[in-house]
């Protein structure tokens, strides 16, 4: 087998000469746990089936059996396509204009189609606006983090945003560096763990906070290509495909960054504690006060 990811979260690897993809649990103590792999075999066959806006790779075998591999683990067909996150893609260089609004597209029809999947097709489970900025305090406080960041969370889960109205199955981690193009056509939606049931402004919020990161950005590849999406055309579009209206879509952009910060805050404080080596969960901890600075910052701007 050839890793594809590992790491961070859940792992995936090629398993050379059928052309799938086998997506499992971490092997070390990671960011994310815990890692139900039913459900995410669950929730992708629920939006391939119902939801057929989003690409998505075939849904083949799911294992629960932790005999076979060590963990449960499901299958996936292979799909062409590369990501990116970091640094913009040739084929997306040479036509920054026209290119950067066909990948927003594309982008935000695969977000829409899921928001507006009927939620009866979704597995079970998921969080209210408050439960889920609970959540992500209570993740940084169980990582010691910085006082500004569980003072915004704080805020967060004591004055929750408004809601756009009844929930609807929600991604959880929709950034572009999620997706999967092969020359400029969208082929895979990918990394669907923090998928639930919620409030789909969690999903646009996440996005919108990806804008103007300065020098906290992790990953703004392509936001500042001419064709690429201002915040402002990302509402109106989402707005217009679901029928919606994004209330308090900045403090939703505020969750959104506050939630990466106590990811991040995790992977930092995993390092620093011994209880992991990997030098990408050192790097977290130089990038996050840049992070939560901006974060102060967006959060007094927002209200």
């Amino acid at each position: 087998m050839t890793t594809l990811s590992a790491g961070h979260s859940n792992e995936t690897y090629l398993v050379e000469g059928l052309d799938e993809v086998l997506r499992m649990p971490p092997s070390e103590e990671g960011l994310l746990p815990p890692y139900d792999m039913v459900r995410q075999h669950q929730v992708l066959s629920a939006v391939a089936a119902s939801a057929p806006q989003v690409p998505l790779p075939p849904m083949l075998e799911l294992c629960d059996d932790p005999a076979v591999l060590g963990d449960p683990f499901f299958l996936m067909g292979k799909v062409s396509g590369e990501a990116f996150e970091y640094a913009v893609p040739e084929w997306l260089a040479a036509d920054p204009t026209d290119g950067a609004e066909h990948v927003c597209r594309q982008w935000f029809d695969a977000i829409i189609g899921l928001h507006v999947m009927p939620v009866a097709a979704m597995p079970e489970g998921g969080r209210t606006v408050q439960e889920e900025a609970q959540h992500w305090l209570d993740v940084a406080r169980g990582a010691e983090s910085m006082p500004a960041l569980i003072a915004v969370l704080e805020d967060l889960a004591k004055r929750p945003p408004r809601t756009s109205g009844p929930a609807t199955p929600v991604h959880g981690d929709p950034k572009h560096g999620n997706c999967l193009w092969d020359r400029g056509r969208l082929t895979a939606l990918l990394d669907w763990e923090m998928a639930q049931i919620s409030e789909p402004l969690l999903d646009l919020g996440y996005i919108l906070m990806f804008h103007d990161q300065g020098e906290a950005s992790l990953a703004d590849a392509g936001f500042d290509l001419p064709g690429w999406w201002s915040p402002e055309r990302m509402i109106t579009e989402w707005e217009k495909g679901t029928g919606r209206t994004a209330v308090d879509a900045h403090r939703y952009a505020v969750l959104g960054q506050a939630k990466v910060s106590a990811i991040i805050s995790v992977g930092a404080h995993l390092f620093n504690s011994g209880r992991i080596a990997d030098p990408r969960f050192q790097a977290f901890g130089a990038v996050l006060p840049a992070y939560v600075g901006l974060l102060e910052r967006r959060a007094m701007t927002a209200g």
